[in-house]
């Protein structure tokens, strides 16, 4: 199962998330979200379903550096679909070309 972990320091790397970790789950992936090299103050760790629920309830609203961490089970991102307006002109020229 993927976690988000937000509200992150901006200074805490993957490995620094890594080890906040594992001091209740073992990890099996860590990765801090990054905009041009610089931390966006978020990221996702990878761990068992089982494991998911201790760290969620163990780390969920713990202060780190002075920011309140916010843990939660990570979703797909749906994919956003642009309506695209075609003119009526438009149609009938390519209709024209059918």
């Amino acid at each position: 199962m993927d976690l988000y972990v937000g509200n992150l320091p901006i200074n805490l790397d993957s490995e620094g998330l890594k080890k906040l970790v594992e001091r209740y789950a073992n990890v099996q992936e860590a990765k801090i979200i990054q905009s041009d090299g610089v931390s966006r103050g978020f990221g996702f760790v990878t761990l068992s379903d089982e494991e998911a629920q201790t760290v969620i309830h163990k780390l969920n609203g713990q202060t780190l550096e002075g920011k309140s961490l916010s843990i939660k089970k990570a979703y797909q991102k749906k994919p956003t679909f642009k309506h695209v307006f075609i003119s009526k002109k438009w149609r009938e020229k390519a209709a024209e070309k059918l």
